[in-house]
């Protein structure tokens, strides 16, 4: 790749970001241009909330809208938008794509690099773990089965819980400190919303090392962009 590199940061929920991409733009290339796209930018709370209607087996997936209010979805209703976005995206020249999600999706098409979080985080905390239990923090209650689902099916033990990083900072610290005592490896923060600040609170309160998403995707795709 030649000439200014063009990173189209994708979000299931609203872009920009203002949460997340200025929290980990010092790990990227000073010189990467980096472009924000919404699945959910041509929809309002109203109509996502009328479209958010979970079925047996459907993934719950939670994400952040411009005005910073938080929004629930499925899977099946957010995947063929993110394909659409990823088509986008390539032909208004993006160099590489990244979803910024730790949910778990089907195989999107894509052309040039693609970085879907799920695999590689849980692929990083397996071989962390080297066979520990470890804890996982998700934003909402419904998302707490999923966890041992998705990470069972990994072959990583967990302990999960939830707290919100879209609601009340204090909540993500309570909730961190249930995992304080028990014999974990570290705490993975299992959602592109929890920030460093939030990564560091979460390390004090349980007194764990910390895995955080978005700054393990941020330093992944610095490695392929730079």
């Amino acid at each position: 790749m030649s000439g200014r590199k063009i990173l189209a940061a994708l979000t299931i929920g609203q872009a920009p970001r203002t949460d997340l991409i200025p929290d980990i733009e010092y790990l990227l290339p000073p010189d990467l241009e980096i472009r924000q796209y919404g699945a959910l930018d041509d929809l309002t709370m109203l109509q996502i909330e009328a479209a958010f209607d979970p079925k047996p087996g459907d993934e719950i997936l939670v994400s952040r809208m411009r005005d910073g209010s938080q929004a629930h979805m499925t899977q099946r209703f957010v995947e063929p938008r993110i394909q659409e976005l990823i088509h986008k995206a390539e032909a208004e020249g993006a160099n590489a794509v990244a979803l910024f999600c730790t949910g778990r999706f089907g195989e999107f098409a894509h052309k040039g690099v693609f970085l879907e979080p799920q695999p590689l985080l849980h692929a990083v905390a397996k071989a962390l773990a080297g066979g520990q239990k470890i804890g996982v923090l998700v934003p909402v209650p419904g998302q707490v089965e999923q966890a041992y689902e998705s990470w069972g099916a990994s072959g990583v033990d967990i302990f999960a819980t939830c707290a919100s990083p879209y609601l009340e900072f204090s909540e993500v610290v309570k909730a961190a400190s249930i995992f304080a005592g028990k014999d974990l490896a570290f705490v993975c923060c299992d959602c592109m919303g929890y920030t460093t600040q939030m990564k560091q609170a979460v390390s004090e309160a349980c007194g764990l090392p910390v895995l955080l998403a978005r700054s393990l995707a941020a330093r992944i795709l610095a490695e392929m962009l730079s």
